[in-house]
């Protein structure tokens, strides 16, 4: 029997949507290994993982997001491991996969987070505005992204995989950028246009 993940949301943390749904649905299609959710939010996919078998680390900048991810592990009966850090700044050691849902702006703040999980809510203003901005803010945050993916790399175990929801043409751009990275599966959301989970695998030998 599927193990079923229900989570509380609030207002300054990003809700569970298509996205975090596929993400945690691509992630477990490997067997259970050990996992970091970056930028944890509800912890959503965290409690999904834990669920299905895996060790999982999540983190969070956001106080307010670890309150509420623990609260909602707790109410699935699941051990994730929660702490704060600002991306790689407080994790150590390697992972099997991480899992990674970026802020379409990477400068975002307290009140960007507010806004955005207020619009997220609906569907459709939430698709009408990715099909507005996401060509803009997609260039903006590709260099955030390709130092995301440098340090994810080191972090991850050799064969392991990294998954980000992001734009297919923002995959191909980042493997460019990235010397023996490639993408191995992009699947693609159905209700958010032009993003998907695009798997992310690097070259065991390790580019100095």
């Amino acid at each position: 029997m599927t193990p079923s993940v229900r989570v509380a949301e609030r207002i300054g943390v990003c809700g569970v949507r298509e996205d975090t749904r596929r993400l945690a649905e691509v992630a477990r299609q490997a067997p259970p290994g050990r996992a970091l959710d970056m930028g944890t939010g509800t912890g959503y996919v965290a409690i999904w993982l834990a669920a299905h078998g895996w060790e999982v680390d999540a983190v969070d900048i956001s106080p307010r997001a670890l309150e509420l991810a623990r609260q909602n592990a707790a109410a699935n009966e699941v051990n994730v491991r929660f702490f704060q850090s600002d991306l790689f700044s407080a994790v150590n050691g390697r992972y099997d996969l991480i899992a990674f849902n970026p802020p379409m702006r990477p400068d975002e703040t307290e009140l960007s987070r507010v806004v955005t999980s207020i619009l997220r809510r609906s569907a459709t203003i939430s698709a009408l505005l990715m099909r507005l901005t996401h060509g803009r803010l997609a260039r903006r945050r590709l260099p955030f992204l390709v130092r995301f993916a440098r340090e994810a790399r080191e972090h991850l175990t050799p064969g392991g995989r990294l998954l980000l929801v992001i734009g297919r043409d923002e995959a191909e751009s980042l493997v460019d950028r990235l010397p023996g990275a490639r993408v191995a599966g992009f699947t693609p959301l159905r209700t958010i246009p032009r993003l998907g989970i695009a798997e992310i695998r690097f070259d065991e030998e390790r580019t100095p």
